[in-house]
Order: structure tokens, then C-alpha cells, then sequence
């Protein structure tokens, strides 16, 4: 069986090799995000048979994550026998994974669609150019933003995370008129608290700040995983000022070009009606579909 074991930040090095690996990289691969969820949900890590796996705790119940490593080239068959209780559920399990699961495993697993956990893909090069009819409303709202209002970009350091927690909690005041799932909300406003707190270890973290009539009124933080490949971990705006949404966007997607990244992973929308409508809009190349899967062998 795996050795689960507690990590740290010293451990991010080796989980961030074995995610690298992956054909699909899902939001919850995030080095930051498995810290910062870490005590909320008890994830346990641990490396066997070339993979890195992780196990939590969800209202009580035990699930375990998709292991990282190179799917191709695993013997699943003998990994499940040796490594995997009879009945363990795994969550957000990547569309491609779950087809290599299917064919190697067939009926020993169980599959379950997670409609609200995909992941939303964006083309940094398409954001940036906001072409077509397709996005010209984002369009739109961008270049009103940017002709209605004085505002400033800056980027994120160490100088500023006072302002920026300031301006997160005044937007927590009013977080149980704008969405319907707290919890999940609380726990992500936790995480961003530890992201800070961790700037500089955790390394791959970046951002920008933008200030309208000199404060802060939005901020983006992306996590870099591969030269091409990011996690859009955070973003928050004052809805009160039209299109600085769609301008956060646009200008995150600039942003990361100048860095190479041609890819984000702007992660999944939760359920929530209203962030769903959004990210739809936002025209993604590709939907990071992930599942719920369980371990059924046959008795022998």
C-alpha cells in the first residue's frame, strides 16, 4: 500500500516533476492549491510505483485524487492489485485518464460524471486579441474600462499584499449575496491568505494589480506549471466597475504571452450559474473534463 505522509513546501520540486508528466494537468495538480487545501481537506501525499499520489478528506468521506507521473507508461492493472483498496473513490480524475483507466481496467471501475468540476481552457493569443463576433462583447467591455476609467497596472510584490488583503476581505462582505456556495468560497479566500504568505517559496507564483482612481479595485495570480502551460489561481474585481472583469482577462492573457505561456487553466466553475455564464463567454479552446471514479475489482 501507499505511504501517505504530510509535505511542505520543500516537497514542491518533486510534485510539481511528476505533474509535469501528466497528458492533462487539472486545476487540482496545483503545487499551491494542495498546500493551501492541505489542513482543510487533510491531503496526504504520497510517490509509488512512479506516480505521486494524493488522498483527502471531503464531508467526511475519503477520496483520492488523479496520481501524477506518465499515464502511458503505467501497468495499472498491477498498480491498482498492489497499491489501491477495493472501493477507493477517486475525485477529478482528467478525461484522458479515466479512457486509460476504461481500457485497462473495464469493469473494476465505476465512472461518474463531474459536470461542475471541469476545467475551462484559454488561448492566451485569442484572449489577447479578443477577434471575431464571437468575443465582441468582451471587446467591448474592455476598451470601455479602459476609456471611462483612470487606472494603473502594476505588478504583484511583497509591497502591496497588505493592500491586497485589505481589498480581499472588504470583498468578502459581501460574499453571501453573490454566491451560493460559501464554503467553497471561504476555503478559496484561505488559500489566496496562504499564497501570500508564501510568495516567495512557493517561486512559480505571478500577478498583476490594478488600481482605479489609485486603489486597488482587482487582481489576478497565476501559477506557472510548464513554459506553456499556467493555472489561473485567483481573480477578484469590484463589480461595480463595468468591464474591469473583461479587461482582467485580456490583460492576464498579454501578460502571459510576454512570459511564453500559450495556455491557461482558469479552473472549474463550481456550480455556480453566474461564473459558469462568464467563463463560457470567455470562449475556451477546450473543456479539462474530470470525473468521479471507484475502485470495484471482482471477488476473486
Amino acid at each position: 500500500m501507499i505511504d501517505f505522509q504530510d509535505f511542505g513546501i520543500e516537497d514542491v520540486d518533486r510534485n510539481l516533476g511528476y505533474f509535469r508528466r501528466c497528458r492533462q494537468m487539472p486545476s487540482q495538480g496545483s503545487p499551491t492549491i494542495a498546500l493551501g487545501y492541505k489542513e482543510i481537506l487533510k491531503i496526504r501525499r504520497g510517490y509509488a510505483a512512479e506516480l505521486c499520489w494524493h488522498k483527502m478528506l471531503i464531508d467526511g468521506e475519503d477520496y483520492w485524487s488523479a496520481p501524477s507521473g506518465d499515464w502511458d507508461t503505467i501497468d495499472w492493472r498491477d498498480v491498482f492489485k498492489k497499491h489501491v483498496p477495493a472501493g477507493t473513490v477517486f475525485n477529478f480524475i482528467p478525461e484522458y485518464l479515466v479512457n486509460i483507466w476504461l481500457r485497462e481496467l473495464g469493469d473494476a471501475i465505476e465512472v461518474e460524471e463531474y459536470r461542475d468540476n471541469w476545467d475551462y481552457i484559454l488561448s492566451n493569443e485569442r484572449m489577447s486579441k479578443l477577434e471575431g463576433g464571437k468575443l465582441k462583447k468582451l471587446r467591448i467591455a474592455r476598451n470601455g474600462f479602459e476609456k471611462n476609467y483612470d487606472y494603473r497596472v502594476e505588478e504583484i510584490t511583497p509591497e502591496i499584499f497588505d493592500e491586497l488583503r485589505q481589498f480581499q476581505s472588504d470583498a468578502e462582505e459581501n460574499l453571501q449575496a453573490r454566491v451560493e456556495h460559501v464554503v467553497e468560497a471561504n476555503e478559496d479566500n484561505s488559500i489566496f491568505h496562504y499564497a501570500l504568505a508564501h510568495w516567495n517559496e512557493l517561486r512559480n507564483l505571478f500577478g498583476f494589480a490594478v488600481r482605479v482612481d489609485g486603489r486597488i479595485a482587482a487582481y489576478s495570480v497565476d501559477e506557472q506549471i510548464t513554459d506553456t502551460y499556467s493555472i489561473g489561481l485567483f481573480a477578484k474585481t469590484d463589480y461595480g466597475i463595468r468591464g474591469l472583469n473583461q479587461f482582467v482577462y485580456w490583460y492576464d492573457a498579454e501578460m502571459q504571452l510576454k512570459r511564453g505561456i500559450l495556455t491557461t487553466n482558469i479552473m472549474d466553475d463550481a456550480g455556480e450559474e453566474n461564473l459558469r455564464f462568464f467563463k463560457e463567454h470567455l470562449r475556451p479552446i477546450a473543456m479539462l473534463k474530470k470525473y468521479l471514479v471507484t475502485y470495484v475489482p471482482p471477488e476473486d
